[in-house]
């Protein structure tokens, strides 16, 4: 049983401490009854842990991702050493990017240095990404899932994929000029993100009911690409990850009554944790994240984090 109010927080090991993809193994030494201490003592109630984090390697004994060396059983443990101190556990995928998946399939995918969503949701990724969320659900306790980076790619060049994909979202031909109208762009980007919520909410449902807890990259409230969509409706979470407060009222008139809507507040340089003294935590959850220093495992001094864990550290006890 989920716990409510929500008071959730990550250390984060998808990157190095260059902000690169995290190397796989680099944090083979973490200790999973380390990381549930430092999650008790913050006051925390559910741990956002990883299945499959950044780089597209496992934590959890997997038969479809390749093994992160040395963390073959990190997430079954910390699950085991949470559930001895009644925290949660809420494990991890990319969505919109993959390390490993996106080296082995480079002609349906293409590299940016603008845009982090460089796969676009084919139906061979998607077909992968449905055998990752079921084969993690099966072999660990689980309790759900965030979601992360789930958005369209920027179409700065159409791949042939793309192509492919406009025609079976839309039922007509990409057109032969090469540049879709901003309507039917647009249309095609909000069929493409409900088409992945439906394999990745139809995979997690093939096993067992866990949360599933999508954090889109909102740019602002009433954005055409998300409102009345299916995905907001859906969801069992809702990340907010940005500082804009103002977003959690558009938020929650877009999701369905089973909807619980989190607001992050910590991970970010532009983060203030003091934000959960106006928020309404009856109705709201909170979560923080913060960069793993590669030698500790713990979070690394970087941006306002520190601080922030220290506030955070505050409201969860406080509430």
């Amino acid at each position: 049983m989920l716990p409510d109010p929500i008071k959730a927080f990550c250390i984060d090991f998808n990157w190095d401490s260059l902000y690169q993809p995290a190397a796989p193994g680099l944090y083979a030494h973490a200790d999973p009854g380390e990381q549930v201490r430092w999650m008790a003592d913050l006051g925390a109630n559910v741990i956002q842990a990883f299945c499959v984090s950044y780089n597209g390697q496992a934590w959890f004994p997997s038969e479809t991702a390749p093994i992160n060396p040395g963390l073959r059983d990190f997430l079954p443990r910390l699950i085991q050493e949470a559930s001895r101190k009644n925290i949660s556990v809420i494990g991890y995928f990319c969505i919109g990017s993959n390390r490993t998946w996106e080296v082995e399939n480079q002609k349906l995918i293409r590299w940016s240095l603008t845009d982090g969503i460089i796969i676009p949701f084919t139906r061979v990724y998607l077909d992968y990404l449905g055998s990752c969320i079921r084969d993690a659900i099966r072999k660990t306790a689980v309790e759900g899932f965030l979601a992360d980076w789930i958005r369209p790619r920027l179409h700065d060049v159409w791949l042939d994929c793309e192509k492919e994909m406009y025609f079976e979202l839309l039922g007509e031909k990409f057109p032969d000029c090469g540049s879709p109208s901003p309507e039917m762009v647009l249309e095609y980007d909000r069929r493409a993100v409900a088409r992945a919520w439906e394999t990745i909410r139809d995979a997690a449902r093939d096993v067992r009911p866990v949360v599933i807890w999508p954090s889109p990259p909102f740019r602002g409230p009433n954005d055409p690409l998300w409102n009345g969509h299916i995905m907001l409706r859906e969801a069992g979470w809702l990340m907010n990850e940005s500082p804009k407060v103002e977003l959690l009222q558009w938020m929650t008139e877009q999701s369905g009554p089973q909807t619980k809507i989190i607001q992050n507040l910590c991970g970010w340089a532009t983060h203030d944790a003091n934000m959960w003294r106006n928020i309404d935590t009856q109705r709201y959850g909170l979560y923080g994240f913060a960069q793993a220093h590669p030698l500790t495992c713990m979070p690394a001094d970087q941006h306002a984090n520190l601080r922030n864990i220290e506030i955070v550290r505050e409201a969860y006890h406080a509430i």
